[in-house]
């Protein structure tokens, strides 16, 4: 049976549909939001995409300066590196989590999530984006732990962005199962600490070739 009608408000498209051109690389970190431009572009009024940058200000996605100057958020070695270390928090918690009462929580979320890896291997950027944030959602919301997914999924158009982000400079840079596999049998095999572990190795090789990569860019102004 089909899935109702989503029903959402003129504000609640002109969020979404700024949010993926932001989070999808659309609008490059840094530039200029202008309202009547973008009025034009979603076809909507200037209030209703006023309010729909207030919303993305309070996700940390736009800034906005003195007199309404909107900005896409600017994309720094500081940014890259508070966006991993803080996913390396909630997520080495929610590993720790997981193996310490694997047996309450079980695994399926973790195990499925693993085995669409192999499917987005030679895909797409979307596919490939997917496949990977929702590996790293499943062991958050496989503990159940409310207050941890919710603060988790907040982070969640940060991590898409950086993602995407390094993708369009270094496409399919590592192999999706390959580069998972150590952290999945760390999260339904070993031990509390082996887990934690895991997922902080996962994220800080992650922080390494990104500021690595940034750097680079940066040098040759292609950043």
């Amino acid at each position: 049976m089909r899935e109702p009608i989503e029903r959402k408000s003129i504000q609640d498209q002109a969020v979404e549909w700024l949010r993926q051109g932001i989070v999808r690389g659309e609008f490059a970190p840094g530039s200029t939001l202008t309202e009547l431009s973008l009025a034009e572009r979603i076809g909507t009024s200037r209030s209703t995409v006023r309010s729909a940058l207030f919303t993305l200000e309070g996700q940390e996605l736009v800034s906005r300066s003195p007199y309404s100057s909107w900005r896409v958020a600017e994309l720094t070695a500081q940014a890259i590196w508070e966006i991993y270390t803080l996913r390396a928090a909630y997520e080495g918690l929610a590993g720790r989590i997981l193996a310490a009462r694997r047996g309450e929580f079980g695994t399926e979320r973790v195990e499925r999530a693993f085995a669409a890896l192999a499917a987005a291997e030679g895909s797409g950027t979307d596919a490939r984006v997917f496949a990977d944030l929702s590996f790293h959602a499943s062991f958050v919301q496989q503990i159940r732990h409310q207050h941890l997914i919710r603060r988790h999924a907040l982070l969640a158009d940060k991590m898409e962005w950086l993602y995407r982000w390094s993708e369009s400079h270094w496409p399919c840079r590592n192999p999706l199962v390959a580069e998972h596999r150590p952290l999945f049998e760390a999260l339904v095999r070993g031990s509390p600490a082996d887990a934690e572990q895991a997922v902080r190795d996962h994220i800080d090789y992650s922080i390494t070739e990104d500021l690595a990569g940034f750097h680079r860019l940066n040098r040759t102004g292609s950043a």
